[in-house]
C-alpha cells in the first residue's frame, strides 16, 4: 500500500456518483441498477458494523476510501481513525469528516496498543500477508480484533484473474503461526457478485455504443474509425479485458469473498 493517486475514485465518485468503492451485499431480487448497488452498499457497511463486538471502543479503518464507514462509525459514537495512501481518499476524506486521517500505507504504520478493532474493508488484498499480521498485532490492544472483508483467489488459479487477492488457504494458513485466533470465516460471495454483473452490463454496452457510433462514421469517412480506434488502442484493450474479470461465473469459480474475525492473544 504505497502512496499512490487512485483514479478509480475520482470516477466512481465524480463520473458515477458513488460515495463507496466496495462490492455491496445484495438481496437476490434486487434489479442490477446504481440506486440499487448504493443500497447494497450501505447494506455491506451494516454487516461490518453489526458484526462489531459491544466492547469495542477505538477502530482503525484501514484503506477508508471516501470516509463513509468511518463517519458512520463515529456518528455510532466509536473512535474512528482512517488510513489509506492515496491522496484523492485523503482529500474526500477530510471533507467529510474531521476524523483523523493517517496517510500511509499500512505496512508503514507502526503505532502500537491503540485501537481495539481494525476493519480492512477490501483493502487486505493490496497489502503484505505479514504485515497484515505483524503491523496488527502491534497496534491493537490486548484482545484487539480484526476484521477482514475482502475475496480471496483459490487453489489452482492462474491467468489474469489470479493477480488480486491472496491466496484462501494461504492465508488461513498464515493465522496459525500468529498471535491470532480465528473467530468467525464466513463466505458472502453470493452477495457480492451481481456488483460483477453491473458493471459487466455497463462495459458491454459502453462497447457496444462505440461500435454503434463509428459504424456511423465507417460509412462517410473510413479513415476515421481507424484514428479513433488506434488512438483509444489501449483503452478499448483494457475494457475488454475487463468483461472476463467482471463475469460473476468465473469469479465464483476462481475466487472466494469471505467475512473473517480474528482475535489478538490477551498475552501478546
Amino acid at each position: 500500500m504505497s502512496k499512490k493517486n487512485d483514479r478509480a475514485l475520482n470516477f466512481y465518485n465524480k463520473v458515477l456518483g458513488l460515495d463507496r468503492l466496495h462490492y455491496g451485499m445484495w438481496l437476490p431480487e434486487d434489479e442490477l441498477t446504481f440506486s440499487k448497488l448504493k443500497e447494497a452498499q450501505e447494506r455491506y457497511e451494516d454487516y461490518l458494523i453489526e458484526h462489531i463486538p459491544k466492547n469495542v471502543k477505538s477502530i482503525l479503518d484501514v484503506g477508508c476510501g471516501t470516509g463513509i464507514l468511518t463517519k458512520k462509525l463515529i456518528d455510532l459514537g466509536y473512535d474512528a481513525e482512517g488510513l489509506s495512501p492515496d491522496i484523492n481518499q485523503k482529500q474526500v476524506f477530510t471533507e467529510k469528516t474531521n476524523a483523523p486521517f493517517h496517510h500511509l500505507g499500512f505496512e508503514d504504520f507502526s503505532i502500537a496498543d491503540r485501537y481495539d478493532c481494525i476493519i480492512m474493508s477490501e483493502s487486505s488484498q493490496y497489502i503484505n500477508i505479514d504485515k497484515i499480521f505483524e503491523n496488527s498485532s502491534q497496534a491493537l490492544k490486548k484482545d484487539g480484533l480484526l476484521m477482514i472483508c475482502d475475496y480471496f483467489t483459490l487453489d489452482g488459479v492462474s491467468g489474469e484473474i489470479s493477480k488480486s487477492g491472496h491466496n484462501y488457504k494461504k492465508f488461513i494458513n498464515r493465522i496459525g503461526s500468529s498471535n491470532f485466533s480465528l473467530l468467525a470465516d464466513q463466505d458472502i460471495t453470493g452477495s457480492i457478485t451481481k456488483t460483477l454483473d453491473l458493471g459487466l452490463d455497463v462495459v458491454s454496452k459502453f462497447l457496444l455504443a462505440l461500435e454503434i457510433l463509428t459504424e456511423k462514421i465507417q460509412g462517410k469517412r473510413p479513415y476515421l474509425k481507424k484514428i479513433i480506434f488506434w488512438l483509444y488502442r489501449k483503452k478499448i484493450a483494457k475494457l475488454t479485458k475487463q468483461l472476463d474479470l467482471l463475469d460473476s461465473t468465473k469469479f465464483k469459480e476462481n475466487k472466494s469473498y469471505r467475512f473473517i474475525l480474528l482475535q489478538k492473544a490477551a498475552s501478546s
